[in-house]
C-alpha cells in the first residue's frame, strides 16, 4: 500500500523544551491510523504542524512521497489535509449550510450577493451523499454535539480533503454517537480517504484503527497492527510498565443509611440570566460514590460552582451532614469537611510557579499544626510534603523545585494527598483523572474507592464514562442542566445511560 503521508524527522522546540523530537510518521493511503499516547505526549503538537497551525523547527512532510510546506491551514487543505478539532470552530448562530460554507460562499452569477438556494443544495447533497441525519437550514446552536461533529467532517469533505485529522473526536459525545463516528469514519475510509485519530481511548483505537503509533514524551516508541496487539500491551508502551486498566469495585463495606449530603431543588443562573443548574436534587450517603455524568457543557461544572461556593444558588438548598451550608464560602465549606479535587488543577487547585511544598498546604495553610501566631512552621510543612510524596508515590526531580515542574499526574497527586490528609467527610473529586498518564489513574481510582470503603461519602463528577461506570455505586445523570435520570451502573448498559445522557428518558 503507497504512503499518503510521511514526515521525516520532525521536530518541533519551543525554547528549550522540545515537543516533537525526529517523529518518524508512515500513513498508508485509505488507511485509519490512530495516534495514541498521554496527555502532554505531542501528539496534537504534531498535528497541528500537519495542518499548518505550528511550523516545524526541522525535518520534513511528504505528501504522496513529494515534500510539502504548511506556513497556514490554507496550505493544508490545498494539499488535501483537513482537521477537526476537539474543540469545534463552528459559529453558533449560524445554519448548518452557513458554517460549511464560511469563507467559501457560492455568489449568483455575476452580483456580489450569495446565491443562498444554490448553497442549500449543494450541503443537501454533501449531506446526503455521505448519509449523515443534518438539516442544512438548522442553526448549530440547535443541533447536538455529534450533529456538529458531522458538521466540522461535512466542513472539510466540501473542500475535497484528501487526508482527515481528528483531534480526540469522542471527548465530547455520547456512547451513541461515538458508534455513529466509529460508522462514518469506517465510512469514509472506503471511500478512499485516508483518516488519523488522535486519542488517548483505547478500547476506541482497537474498534477503530488499522494500525497505531504510540508517542511518548515528544518520541515515537512504537508502530504496531491493530491485529497485532491488544489495550494491554498498549497501555504498557504508553506508561512503561503493567498497569491495571479496570480497578476492582469490590466494596469492603455497604452503603450505611445515613445521608451525609443532600442537594434540594438547587437552581442558578449564569451572568447573562440564563439558567443553567435547573432544580437539582440528590442523595449521598455514608459509604457511597455517587457519579454525576453527562456530556460536558450540561451543568455539570455549574453545578461544581455550586457545591465548592463559587456560584451562588439562586433557589434551593445544600444540607451537608445535617446542616444547612447554602451559598456558603470555600473555607467555611472546607472547614466543614468538604475535600476539593477541582475541575481544573492549575486554575483552581495548585500555583503553579510556587513550590510542592506550599502547595501541599495550599487551602489549608491556616491549619495549627503549620501556622502559629501567623507564623508558618517550615519544618512542620516539609515533613507534610515528604509524607505526601511517600504515602502517595509522587515522583519528582527537586522536591524544592515548582508545582510546575510535575507531570500532570504527579501534579494531581499532590491535590488528592491534600484533599485526603485533611480528612473530609464529603470528597468532590471532579474530573479526577483529566490530563494524568495511565499509571496515575490506577493510583487514583484506588484512593478513591479506598476512602469511600473507609465510610467516607464522594461525589465523582467526570466526562469519562468509563470512569464513572467503574467507580460509582449510583448516577445521576445530567442533561441542560437538569437531571435527566438515575441509575446504578451494575444494572444498566453504557448504551441506557448514553440515551440519558442526550435528554431521552425513556
Amino acid at each position: 500500500m503507497n504512503s499518503m503521508i510521511q514526515t521525516i524527522d520532525l521536530t518541533k522546540k519551543f525554547g528549550d523544551f522540545t515537543a516533537n523530537d525526529h517523529i518518524n510518521l508512515d500513513v498508508k493511503e485509505q488507511e485509519i491510523k490512530c495516534i495514541v499516547g498521554e496527555n502532554g505526549a505531542g501528539k496534537s503538537t504534531m498535528m497541528n504542524m500537519l495542518y499548518g497551525l505550528l511550523q516545524p523547527t526541522s525535518g520534513k512532510i511528504l505528501i504522496r512521497g513529494k515534500e510539502v510546506t504548511m506556513n497556514s491551514p490554507i496550505d493544508a487543505i490545498a494539499n488535501g489535509i483537513g482537521m477537526v478539532h476537539q474543540h469545534f470552530k463552528l459559529v453558533p448562530s449560524l445554519t448548518v449550510y452557513e458554517n460549511i460554507l464560511l469563507g467559501a460562499e457560492i455568489k449568483k452569477k455575476n452580483t456580489p450577493f450569495v446565491d443562498q438556494k444554490e448553497e442549500i443544495r449543494r450541503i443537501e447533497k454533501l449531506i446526503e451523499e455521505n448519509h449523515f441525519e443534518l438539516n442544512a437550514t438548522d442553526k448549530i446552536e440547535d443541533i447536538s454535539v455529534g450533529g456538529r461533529q458531522r458538521v466540522e467532517i461535512l466542513k472539510m469533505l466540501y473542500r475535497n480533503v484528501d487526508i482527515l485529522i481528528l483531534d480526540e473526536p469522542t471527548a465530547v459525545l455520547t456512547p451513541q454517537e461515538v458508534d455513529e463516528l466509529m460508522v462514518t469514519l469506517k465510512q469514509l475510509k472506503e471511500q478512499g480517504k485516508t483518516i488519523i485519530v488522535i486519542t488517548h481511548k483505547l478500547r476506541e483505537v482497537m474498534e477503530l484503527a488499522d494500525s497505531i503509533t504510540v508517542i511518548k514524551q515528544g518520541k515515537v516508541i512504537g508502530n504496531v497492527l491493530k491485529k497485532d496487539t491488544n489495550e494491554q500491551e498498549l497501555a504498557q508502551m504508553m506508561v512503561g510498565r503493567d498497569v491495571v486498566l479496570t480497578v476492582s469495585n469490590t466494596r469492603k463495606q455497604t452503603i450505611k443509611t445515613d445521608i451525609m449530603y443532600e442537594a434540594k431543588h438547587l437552581t442558578t443562573v449564569n451572568d447573562y440570566g440564563k439558567e443553567v443548574v435547573s432544580d437539582v436534587s440528590f442523595k449521598v450517603h455514608k459509604g457511597e460514590i455517587l457519579g454525576v455524568a453527562g456530556v460536558e457543557g450540561n451543568g455539570q461544572s455549574e453545578l461544581v460552582k455550586l457545591i465548592t461556593g463559587l456560584m451562588e444558588s439562586t433557589k434551593g438548598e445544600i444540607i451537608f451532614d445535617g446542616q444547612n451550608v447554602t451559598n456558603w464560602w470555600p473555607e467555611k465549606l472546607r472547614k466543614a469537611g468538604l475535600g476539593i479535587i477541582p475541575e481544573d488543577r492549575y486554575a483552581q487547585g495548585l500555583c503553579r510557579e510556587m513550590s510542592v511544598s506550599d502547595n501541599c498546604i495550599a487551602g489549608y495553610h491556616g491549619a495549627k499544626d503549620i501556622c502559629k501566631r501567623g507564623l508558618y512552621n517550615r519544618k512542620k510543612i516539609n515533613e507534610k510534603r515528604d509524607s505526601f510524596i511517600k504515602e502517595f508515590d509522587i515522583r519528582l526531580g527537586d522536591v524544592n523545585g515548582p508545582i510546575g515542574s510535575l507531570s500532570g499526574g504527579n501534579a494531581q497527586k499532590v491535590i488528592i494527598a491534600r484533599e485526603l490528609s485533611a480528612h473530609p467527610k464529603v470528597l468532590l473529586a471532579c474530573q479526577p483523572t483529566r490530563g494524568v498518564d495511565i499509571g496515575s489513574i490506577e493510583f487514583i481510582h484506588k484512593q478513591i474507592l479506598k476512602f469511600r470503603d473507609e465510610g467516607n461519602t464522594v461525589i465523582l463528577v467526570s466526562s469519562e464514562l468509563s470512569e464513572i461506570m467503574s467507580l460509582s455505586d449510583r448516577v445521576i445523570v445530567m442533561y441542560k442542566g437538569k437531571i435527566s435520570g438515575e441509575v446504578c451502573p451494575k444494572e444498566v448498559s453504557t448504551a441506557a445511560i448514553g440515551l440519558l445522557m442526550a435528554g431521552i428518558s425513556k
